[in-house]
């Protein structure tokens, strides 16, 4: 058996987060997790459960104290599924949550009783989310023309918005001396669509520009679950701060801010999900099944082929 935990789980989550941000050896995220879970006191999955927790909590609520936290991260795995069908009542009971305030029965029965709700969308929230588009796509342009190209390492370029493009519609631009440096898309996210696909069909997008671009950004909104998704991917084809960069708005709307939290992936490499990259099919004509994982090709590759 573990040693007896005493730490209160959100200082424990903070504690593991920072270890895992900061880590730089060559085993995997998953061995890891086990070894600082062990040092605590704690089984793994249970840590893991904390680090998910904690990371929807930051999301939706930034960095809190653990005196601001009264209830358990099963509140809060709750909350979440909440949020998933209806992120305005789940914002409505945040307080109150970490107040403990709300049963985890209260939860539960608040989250089935929107799970059977649930249907087709309406006009309404058709428009509430072009309206959010729009507001996002708004505040981002003030910003960038704000921040500038320096804010994206680009000291003397020129920050444009290009307003047609075949391959990329539009988009913002930085230029340097007339050559195209940085191309940055500014995206919310689409409720209706599965995360992993969205987050897929943004780094199919990335990669296209990544031919004519030294870096891609995306920008989100503050509380973005996607960026979480897109991280994954991202680090997964091993491109995630070295040409593909995310950003979000932080709580007040006032400033871009650089993503750099691997929360997902940690999360993903200790319950052994799938690849991003991987794939499955079957040989013709023999239908032997066959499955693989997606490469980057070598310079050598491509010279020999």
């Amino acid at each position: 058996m573990g040693r007896q935990a005493r730490q209160h789980w959100y200082t424990l989550y903070k504690n593991v987060q920072a270890q895992l941000d900061a880590y730089q050896g060559n085993d995997s995220i998953n061995l890891l997790i086990r070894k600082l879970a062990d040092e605590q006191g704690y089984d793994a999955k249970v840590v893991s459960r904390m680090l998910k927790a904690g990371n929807f909590l930051d999301r939706i609520a930034g960095p809190c104290s653990s005196e601001q936290v009264g209830c358990g991260y099963a509140h809060i795995e709750q909350l979440e599924r909440l949020h998933q069908l209806n992120s305005e009542v789940a914002l409505s009971l945040l307080q109150s949550t970490l107040a403990n305030q709300q049963t985890l029965l209260d939860l539960r029965n608040i989250t089935e009783g929107h799970a059977k709700s649930v249907g087709t969308p309406t006009t309404t929230s058709r428009a509430r989310a072009r309206s959010r588009v729009a507001e996002h796509e708004r505040r981002c342009g003030e910003l960038l023309e704000i921040s500038g190209p320096d804010f994206f390492g680009y000291s003397e370029g020129e920050m444009i918005k290009v307003v047609h493009s075949d391959l990329f519609n539009q988009f913002f631009m930085i230029q340097v001396d007339g050559h195209p440096k940085a191309a940055i898309f500014i995206r919310v996210g689409d409720t209706s669509r599965k995360e992993e696909r969205a987050a897929a069909d943004l780094l199919k997008l990335a990669s296209l520009a990544r031919t004519y671009f030294e870096k891609v950004w995306y920008v989100f909104p503050h509380g973005s679950s996607l960026v979480h998704e897109l991280a994954f991917y991202a680090h997964s084809m091993n491109s995630f701060r070295k040409w593909l960069f995310l950003g979000t708005l932080n709580e007040e709307g006032s400033l871009i801010e650089p993503f750099h939290n691997l929360g997902k992936t940690v999360e993903r490499e200790l319950f052994g999900w799938s690849d991003p990259l991987g794939w499955e099919g079957f040989s013709l004509p023999s239908k032997r099944r066959a499955s693989g994982s997606f490469r980057p090709v070598s310079n050598e590759t491509s010279k020999k082929a």
